[in-house]
């Protein structure tokens, strides 16, 4: 089976632990599954360009024009090295991408599974590392909120599923979401 999933959410909604539940789970029931992070694509990208990140995130993170021209620059970069992996592969793919829906690049996928918290605990998940509660704030405003990704996402004519972690959903939710994903039974 070959298939192309999108985890997508906000800003500390838990879309990287559910990652490591889904690769638990892939290996115990020996699906075939790689495990993208457009996050680490994109820091490869920046480091093999010697573009200094911190540098980069203060220009875009405080200039809207800034990050429009950002995005022009590295999207295409991004989908090009997703392309040829889902050419190469012939397994599951899993594409970790918090902006998944708002870099309008949800067409490279076959379905997309969201991971949905309150933001309230999105921030408190957040406020121990080191943006501090103002920046944390101002990317989760960055982003869609989470009802408009979900209206977003009921346009796109795309399965999708949502897992909800603002009560941090017990390992049997999320093998549920893989089953109806076609993944296994």
């Amino acid at each position: 089976m070959k298939k192309t999933i999108g985890i997508t959410g906000s800003i500390g909604s838990g879309k990287s632990y559910a990652v490591e539940i889904f690769k638990k789970i892939c290996k115990e029931n020996k699906i075939n599954a790689i495990f993208l992070d457009v996050d680490s694509i994109r820091r490869n990208i920046l480091e093999k360009e010697s573009i200094d990140r911190n540098k980069l995130n203060e220009k875009i993170y405080n200039n809207e024009n800034a990050m429009k021209e950002y995005k022009k620059y590295i999207n295409p970069k991004i989908r090009n090295y997703l392309n040829e992996k889902i050419i190469k592969n012939e397994g599951i793919i899993f594409i970790e991408w918090a902006l998944l829906l708002e870099d309008n690049l949800h067409d490279i996928v076959d379905s997309i599974i969201m991971v949905y918290c309150e933001e309230n605990i999105q921030i408190k998940r957040l406020e121990n590392g080191d943006l501090g509660k103002e920046k944390i704030i101002k990317r989760i405003k960055m982003q869609l909120a989470n009802e408009e990704k979900i209206q977003k996402l009921k346009q796109l004519q795309k399965e999708f599923f949502i897992i909800d972690t603002t009560n941090n959903p017990k390992e049997k939710e999320y093998e549920e979401l893989l089953k109806k994903e076609g993944l296994y039974e």
